[in-house]
């Protein structure tokens, strides 16, 4: 499947606007396909831009699901970036690193990711992720990825995580980050899930690196009433972020209750 998108945007000065929370936005196989090179909303890029990819897919004959998907892509800029972040200058690049993804899904259980992002300028891997997750059933699910990032932000981690039942009504979760560079672990977590038939509840304890030799230590819990509401932080988000493939045992769709807070 090839696919074209281009965009055009006409260069607006912003210097004299604030900017409160746009950023560069990260380039991922997804941003290629956005209008904006910026998130949030206090810079709009100008634009005179086509990004090019090629997907190709493997499909099962009997059942239509996917079993692989491959794709690369890139972004060729045929103006110059006019618009920057304060204390920036502008790129001068004509295009983007090539970004290449593979997904397949190895009968019902396993499942491999890939991702890469090289630089034909400089001939260089800039970063890339590898990972095999093993999921037999629902909310039952293993996962092993290797991240990789060239220098001067260089990354080289190992990550383990995993959601598995202990019991007909306690489930375990967790997860184990670990930077080769450093010889420490950047991200730990460790909790339970335990249901009921009307409710249910997570404790989780995570602890992170917030720089080189300090470490933070959070402590979560969440009872969920089913149907209902919440109390408590929203621990089953973070573990949506943190465990790949991870499940939610009551997934009923809910609004916003009484005893929800944020933080």
């Amino acid at each position: 499947d090839p696919r074209l998108f281009y965009a055009y945007i006409p260069f607006r000065n912003q210097n004299n606007l604030p900017n409160f929370d746009s950023a560069l936005a990260d380039l991922v196989y997804a941003q290629l396909f956005t209008e904006n090179i910026f998130s949030g909303s206090d810079r709009i890029s100008n634009a005179n831009q086509l990004t090019a990819a090629i997907t190709t897919r493997i499909l099962d004959n009997e059942t239509g699901a996917e079993r692989l998907r491959a794709a690369i892509a890139q972004r060729f800029y045929f103006t110059e970036q006019l618009v920057t972040l304060p204390g920036q200058s502008p790129p001068t690049n004509k295009s983007t690193d090539v970004l290449a993804t593979l997904s397949a899904q190895l009968g019902r259980s396993w499942a491999i990711d890939l991702a890469a992002q090289y630089s034909a300028e400089e001939n260089e891997l800039i970063q890339a992720t590898a990972g095999t997750r093993w999921q037999p059933r629902r909310a039952s699910v293993l996962s092993a990825y290797y991240r990789y990032q060239a220098s001067p932000n260089g990354i080289s981690q190992i990550d383990l995580s995993g959601q598995w039942p202990l019991s007909n009504r306690w489930y375990a979760v967790g997860r184990i980050n670990y930077s080769f560079l450093d010889s420490r672990f950047v991200d730990t977590l460790a909790g339970f899930e335990y249901q009921q038939d009307c409710w249910l509840v997570r404790f989780v304890v995570q602890k992170f690196a917030t720089t080189a030799q300090q470490t933070t230590t959070n402590f979560y819990l969440q009872l969920e009433l089913n149907g209902l509401t919440s109390v408590g932080s929203s621990v089953a988000n973070l573990l949506q972020r943190n465990i790949p493939g991870y499940k939610m045992l009551n997934p009923v769709p809910r609004q916003p209750g009484l005893f929800d807070y944020y933080e």
